[in-house]
């Protein structure tokens, strides 16, 4: 009775039929309804500001422009969520994607990690995701010309090598910690993670160049916008970069949610030590507000609410700062698992070498 009710406690959202369908449709209204009438819903934006202040008030036309923007932007936001929401309301849909998912995320026979816990400890290390976000933001917004905190070589930029560097060899200590598991493929990916993290903290410190004082090659210092020995400071790359904090963050959040729901259910070992944590979501959530990028700048619902009260994005070492955090949390506790692991693969192992020795005497 007792496992009964703490399994009802976190429903299935991926099983709601009835609400993913009634996301999906009400997306298509809101989509429809932004299409049909945004003449008048501009209007009445224009009429709510003007009654909302004493004497003549009147958005400017930088505002103005935002909000026929937000306007345009948000029935494309009511389109996405009913092309996937839609599809997850339908059962026979919802069923081929299982089937298709069932192989790699549910839980199998072999399968031995135990399920997360959301108690104290998750609270707790959510508590302080949520404080760091939040006291990171404040201090580097507000203190942008502060040279020593935000400026190149300051303490934000070393704490991004710094993190990048741990969670390098983190997910290498779990790459090596996998290799004496059923999971050995993947430890590749942990080797990818590893090299990536080593090259980004390399990238922070333009390969030594501002250390030891090397010049820019020619070639790089052309299309290099800091004339510096890096990648993601080049046009193209710092537009890609800048599209994977915001779309890598919004399928963390998604795989956070997926993780929590399915928890209890059965979730299979590599989806464990692959999945993020939702005590990550404050930080996720705060590269997704400051990374949404010009097109949909105006539907950001969080940004818009943090312009409002003067506290919107400012520089852009914060999402770097949240990145560095959710590495160092993402491959510690990875490790934790893999070691969990090969811990119970080594005790397999002996154990069935003490039964063979048995069975040949």
């Amino acid at each position: 009775m007792a496992a009964n009710r703490t399994t009802s406690q976190i429903p299935s959202i991926y099983e709601a039929s009835a609400i993913w369908t009634a996301m999906g449709i009400l997306g298509l209204l809101m989509a429809l309804f932004l299409l049909v009438f945004d003449s008048a819903i501009f209007s009445g934006v224009e009429w709510l500001v003007e009654i909302s202040h004493s004497g003549p008030n009147s958005l400017s036309p930088e505002t103005a422009a935002a909000v026929r923007d937000g306007i345009d932007i948000w029935p494309w936001a009511g389109i996405a969520v009913a092309v996937v929401a839609l599809p997850l309301g339908n059962g026979r849909a919802r069923a081929a994607l299982t089937n298709a998912l069932r192989p790699v995320a549910a839980r199998q026979e072999g399968d031995v990690l135990p399920p997360d816990h959301y108690g104290r400890v998750f609270l707790l290390v959510l508590l302080g995701v949520f404080v760091f976000a939040g006291l990171s933001h404040w201090a580097l917004r507000s203190h942008l010309d502060t040279d020593w905190l935000e400026g190149e070589d300051g303490l934000s930029e070393w704490w991004s090598v710094a993190t990048y560097l741990a969670a390098a060899v983190l997910a290498g200590a779990t790459a090596w910690a996998l290799w004496a598991t059923r999971h050995t493929k993947l430890r590749y990916l942990y080797l990818v993670m590893a090299v990536a993290f080593f090259l980004g903290a390399m990238e922070e410190i333009s390969w030594g160049q501002r250390l030891f004082g090397w010049g820019t090659p020619s070639a790089i210092e052309q299309i290099n916008f800091q004339d510096e020995t890096t990648i993601h400071n080049v046009n193209f790359a710092n537009n890609v970069i800048y599209e994977a904090l915001f779309w890598g963050s919004a399928l963390g959040l998604t795989g956070g949610v997926w993780r929590l729901t399915a928890n209890l259910r059965g979730l299979s070992d590599r989806m464990r030590m692959f999945l993020p944590s939702l005590t990550l979501a404050p930080a996720l959530l705060l590269i997704l507000a400051w990374r949404t990028g010009d097109l949909w700048e105006n539907a950001n619902i969080i940004r818009l609410v943090m312009d409002h009260f003067n506290h919107g994005p400012r520089g852009s070492e914060v999402p770097e700062v949240m990145l560095g955090l959710c590495i160092l949390v993402y491959t510690f506790t990875n490790l934790q698992k893999a070691r969990y692991l090969r811990r119970l693969a080594g005790t397999a192992t002996s154990a069935n070498v003490r039964e063979i020795v048995r069975e040949r005497l």
